[in-house]
């Protein structure tokens, strides 16, 4: 993958250079194959590449010399070649997919954004308008940050390519959402006026008057409808196949994450079965078993012969490496899955420069414990009043009891699935409310379809995706996701329910993908229990990290300098250690505040970076 950045100034005075190579030096990780910038007058683009497609013809930025356009691109168009025949192959001096995005674009404007299939974030300067367009793909995929000032707007794929020698103030309302989510939700970044562009959306930029337009091109709408489980099965089996084929075409060495769960197990047996064998898979575990899952993926390795790497690690536990995972964000980000999504990367990278992931199966066919726990809690909540009138009638007060127990919404359990701190906790933290986030889904559905939606919308893009960007590119690894190419979202959208969450004999998700798998896997291995790609973090937090967790938070101020009560921190490490352990992920999520903080010289709630 890359790493875009530009600035464009509304004054007309040009960008100088200098700051162009500064914002892409700060991404070198992105892209150590090479580098660029172009500037004309008041617009400035950088990049930092990593050669994926035509490694020689696709330098960037790229300019297409009839009409002036200039692109820096971050991303995969997967159907690039298709898309090229249609605009006329003798057009084109490079072989990568870049230029047919810029021809494309020269083409049919913003429409073409219909045509791609794939990730990508990018921005296109068309002096014949003169106007600017910033782009990110359907899913937010690919990252993409942006400022607004009154000079005009600064971009980059990075928090830390925008930070460079400005004086940033973190912003509260991002602070409250991140101790909510564990992550900051867009269209926030932690700090003051500075925006990812959401999934699905571009901006438009008059150069001259300053004028910024956002465009939403794309949202999911799910849309079911019936269908017969033998006629969505053969569906699903075509698509995915068509998806895989796409997907694999690299001009570098590839292979596959492969856990041992369903979906990466899929993805890899797809990819064995397009290219006919020899596909390289990595694994990785600890040496707890209760969160090694490499007996699985070996299993799966074996049944596909392919070329398997697996260790097991002991990760770097010392403040000055976990500082550093910290730094990798930009921002304060709790997922402590990321450990294990940079060990597995780096693992990857000294083989192969690109490999193909599972994620997003458990978003679109509901794969998450918390699916079957909203449809109870949709049931049960359905069923209350009828509880409280038969007890009411009756005199029971045991059936009032019951009847209340069950009177929560389904809304609720989905928040509490996905919630870091209450709403109790986080007032005493920060002494403030929480900023309303916007739904960013348009559903009339079921509670559990509405409830999958809202994760592609906001868990995915800003905690899963986020995560696996950041830490395959700090070892300059390009990770491909074709459960989240736009055609299976949609067609997953359209299932009837009970196609995603099967119940018949229990409550158990990711049934029609599952029975795609069946032609690889016995029904043994895909219907165990559901793993997650986790750490045994009490236990470290509770052993080795116990000495960090004492220095940084164990004191009356701790965290006082990023606005929140350090005797409420106190309080909640403290009762984490006398055993309520459920506060883990919070402890966790402090943590690497703090550790963030540190990584990006953060001192203060108004703090300069």
């Amino acid at each position: 993958m890359c790493g875009i950045a530009g600035i464009i100034r509304f004054d007309g005075a040009p960008v100088q250079e200098t700051a162009l190579r500064g914002m892409a030096l700060a991404m070198k990780h992105r892209g150590p194959d090479g580098d660029g910038v172009h500037v004309v007058g008041p617009v400035g683009f950088a990049h930092r590449r990593l050669a994926i497609i035509d490694p020689v013809g696709g330098q960037q930025p790229l300019i297409d010399d009839e009409s002036g356009l200039a692109i820096t691109y971050n991303g995969e168009v997967y159907n690039y070649v298709e898309i090229r025949r249609e605009l006329g192959e003798a057009h084109f001096t490079t072989d990568c997919d870049t230029e047919v995005v810029l021809r494309a674009w020269r083409q049919w404007g913003p429409d073409a954004l219909q045509r791609f299939r794939g990730m990508f974030a990018f921005a296109i300067h068309d002096p014949r308008v003169n106007k600017a367009f910033l782009v990110r793909d359907r899913l937010g995929i690919k990252p993409l940050y942006y400022r607004v000032t009154q000079n005009g707007v600064t971009f980059a794929s990075e928090l830390n390519a925008i930070a460079q020698g400005e004086r940033l103030e973190t912003d509260p309302d991002a602070l409250s959402l991140y101790l909510r989510y564990g992550y900051v939700p867009a269209p926030y970044s932690i700090y003051k006026g500075v925006f990812k562009l959401e999934q699905g959306h571009f901006l438009t930029i008059d150069v001259a008057s300053g004028k910024i337009d956002k465009t939403c091109y794309w949202q999911l709408d799910p849309a079911l409808r019936p269908v017969e489980e033998g006629a969505a099965l053969e569906q699903l089996d075509a698509l995915l196949r068509e998806t895989i084929k796409l997907y694999v075409r690299s001009d570098v060495p590839f292979g596959a994450f492969l856990s041992g769960g369903v979906d990466s197990s899929l993805v890899t047996a797809l990819m064995s079965e397009a290219l006919g064998g020899g596909v390289r898979t990595f694994s990785i575990g600890f040496d707890d078993e209760r969160y090694s899952e490499l007996p699985y993926a070996k299993e799966a390795a074996d049944r596909l012969k392919t070329q398997h790497h697996q260790e097991v690690l002991s990760p770097d536990m010392s403040p000055e490496f976990l500082q550093r995972l910290a730094g990798c964000f930009g921002e304060p980000f709790s997922d402590s899955s990321a450990l294990p999504t940079w060990l597995v990367s780096q693992v990857a990278s000294r083989d192969v420069k690109m490999v193909l992931s599972g994620d997003g199966g458990d978003e679109l066919f509901a794969g998450y414990n918390s699916y079957p726990a909203v449809a109870r809690a949709s049931k049960n909540a359905a069923l209350a009043p009828i509880y409280q009138a038969v007890s009411s009638i009756a005199g029971n007060s045991r059936l009032g009891t019951f009847a209340a127990a069950r009177s929560g919404t389904w809304l609720d359990e989905h928040h509490r699935q996905r919630d870091t701190f209450g709403e109790t906790d986080r007032a005493a933290l920060t002494g403030a409310g929480i900023p309303e986030q916007p739904d960013r889904t348009d559903t009339k559905t079921d509670p559990v379809t509405w409830c999958q939606a809202r994760d592609v919308a906001t868990y995915l893009p800003d905690d899963i995706l986020t995560k696996v960007d950041r830490m395959s590119m700090a070892h300059s690894l390009e990770v491909r996701v074709p459960l989240l190419d736009h055609k299976i979202v949609e067609f997953a959208f359209s299932l009837p329910l009970d196609l995603r969450l099967c119940t018949n004999g229990g409550v158990t998700g990711k049934y029609l993908l599952k029975r795609a798998a069946e032609r690889f896997f016995p029904r043994a291995f895909l219907d165990r229990k559901k793993w997650g790609f986790g750490i045994p973090l009490q236990k470290w937090l509770e052993g080795p990290l116990r000495p960090l967790v004492r220095d940084l938070l164990d004191s009356s101020d701790a965290l006082s300098g990023a606005g929140l009560d350090g005797k409420q921190v106190r309080r909640i490490v403290r009762e984490f250690y006398e055993g309520r352990h459920e506060r883990v992920g919070q402890v966790w999520a402090l943590l690497s505040l703090e550790l963030w903080r540190a990584a990006s010289g953060v001192r203060n709630a108004q703090a300069v970076h």
